[in-house]
């Protein structure tokens, strides 16, 4: 009986291709145990670890999110005005750490501000500025809305 070698290419063929895949596994696996293995495992504890590794991977992604989303305070800026004095109460991230005091200062004073104290402390991930200021001419006295818009558009960085 004589045998087709027709018959024979398609199956010498599937083995050819089932060998590849299984170099190509075998080339995919030592990648994967050169970036988690520490010892020589089998592929099931290789796998195990690789699956702990990128949850913790995960894990970390998450934590590093919420430390970044924490540090993106909005910067809140109150005034209040009393009879002889006006506070100013800046808080702001840590992202602004480097506020420009000198900057803050220089607006209040072409506002019409004279600076009495001024004092920060940090909290957490805030800072919170208090800045105390009596008027130049008390019977001008100073705009409290335009004060707090010109400090808001210069930290946020329009002004």
């Amino acid at each position: 009986m004589e045998t087709n070698p027709s018959f024979r290419t398609p199956k010498a063929g599937r083995h050819l291709a089932e060998k590849q895949r299984r170099q190509k596994q075998k080339g995919l696996y030592a990648q994967l145990a050169s970036l988690v293995e520490k010892k020589k495992s089998s592929v099931l504890d290789l796998l195990d670890q690789a699956t702990n590794y990128i949850k913790q991977l995960e894990k970390h992604i998450n934590e590093l999110k919420a430390r970044m989303d924490s540090l993106q305070v909005p910067v809140e800026i109150a005034v209040k005005e009393s009879e002889t004095l006006l506070e100013i109460n800046i808080v702001c991230g840590s992202e602004n750490k480097k506020l420009k005091m000198h900057k803050v200062i220089q607006i209040l004073e072409e506002e019409g501000a004279e600076v009495v104290s001024a004092s920060f402390s940090t909290v957490d991930l805030k800072i919170y500025h208090t800045i105390l200021c009596k008027a130049f001419l008390r019977r001008l006295g100073m705009d409290t809305i335009m004060v707090q818009q010109r400090l808001k558009n210069f930290i946020s960085g329009t002004g």
